[in-house]
């Protein structure tokens, strides 16, 4: 079978690998999408840890075509999608409940094999279902938005805040739909390319703003009322970050939720901040979001439809576009279709 398997850092080739055995407590995936992730460039640029070689893709979905002997609760044919994030279970920190801070976690398409190949094993814990009429391109978004979800939660948003949401990529899309079911007063999205800023307006920000005009202060503390109670940073660079610290008005809370690269630091006042009381989190993984993810997808109620999205083959050419060439900002998501 065709695999895409990293082998060291700016090194990803198309490989034939053999479909893979599996244990008695596994499933065998056909993999029909896996999406591509900022952490898989992150890996592939060696800004991020991996064990390879690895066959990355940690956001995919596929149909069962074979199942082990200890399992009973899946069939031959039905459509699943992955929770890639394998907890142990046994650490300090699952025995507390905090399973994404895991001192054992193993990822489908970090540290063991996921989704960028034909077929992929994946054990029962992590396979949640999927209706037969879903769309599998949209079904692919489940890891994301279960992230996402996660936090959502930390952000604690209430009914009467003022939400700024820095970046509208897919991830900041997810977050802005997520943020607009918890029916907060206003959302306001900050975004330099007009293209993304539209369809933030049409997925229900109140107002898309661009950070790198040379108005953008006056225009966003006059539309915020000096200033938002919740930011959350989508994009993963040190002036997304300052620029959250910068819009949140006193007593507001920060989630850093973009993936930045592991040289990237950020800078502030301190004493600026000591004067605002900030709240500050960054969310980390999926816990206990996953199933909340699948359902708010297959509902409709958070919707895929209009990302610009890429389909591309598993095939040399496919990969190499994907990982050696320019990336095309204009393109909200890679999906690579085996």
């Amino acid at each position: 079978m065709n695999a895409a398997v990293f082998i060291n850092r700016k090194l990803i080739e198309l490989q034939d690998l053999a479909i893979p055995v599996i244990k008695p407590e596994e499933v065998l995936i056909k993999v029909t999408a896996s999406g591509v992730c900022k952490t898989d460039f992150r890996i592939f640029n060696g800004e991020s840890p991996s064990k390879p070689p690895v066959v990355l893709g940690h956001e995919y979905c596929g149909e069962i075509v074979d199942v082990g002997k200890q399992v009973n609760s899946f069939s031959i044919g039905e459509k699943v999608a992955i929770n890639p994030n394998i907890h142990c279970g046994y650490c300090e920190y699952c025995k507390a409940g905090k399973i994404n801070l895991c001192e054992n976690l193993v990822a489908l398409g970090v540290t063991r094999n996921g989704g960028f190949e034909e077929y992929s094993a994946v054990p029962i814990s992590q396979v949640y279902h999927l209706p037969d009429d879903v769309n599998f391109y949209q079904a692919a978004f489940a890891e994301p938005l279960s992230c996402c979800i996660h936090g959502l939660n930390l952000a604690e948003i209430e009914l009467n805040d003022r939400v700024a949401i820095i970046g509208a990529g897919s991830i900041g899309l997810l977050m802005l739909q997520l943020v607009k079911l918890k029916g907060p007063k206003e959302i306001i999205v900050l975004e330099p390319v007009a293209e993304k800023r539209e369809l933030a307006m049409k997925l229900g920000a109140n107002h898309a703003i661009n950070p790198m005009n040379n108005n953008f202060n006056e225009q966003y503390w006059d539309i915020s009322n000096n200033g938002v109670d919740v930011v959350i940073e989508c994009v993963g660079n040190a002036p997304a970050v300052e620029t959250a610290f910068n819009i949140s008005k006193k007593g507001g809370k920060i989630i850093i939720f973009g993936l930045s690269d592991a040289t990237s630091k950020a800078s502030f006042y301190l004493q600026k901040f000591f004067h605002k009381e900030l709240t500050v989190k960054n969310s980390l993984l999926n816990p206990f979001t996953f199933q909340t993810a699948v359902d708010l997808l297959v509902s409709g109620r958070v919707n895929t439809n209009l990302f610009s999205i890429e389909k591309i083959k598993l095939e040399k050419q496919g990969i190499s576009k994907i990982f050696f060439t320019e990336k095309d900002d204009s393109v909200m998501k890679y999906l690579i279709i085996p």
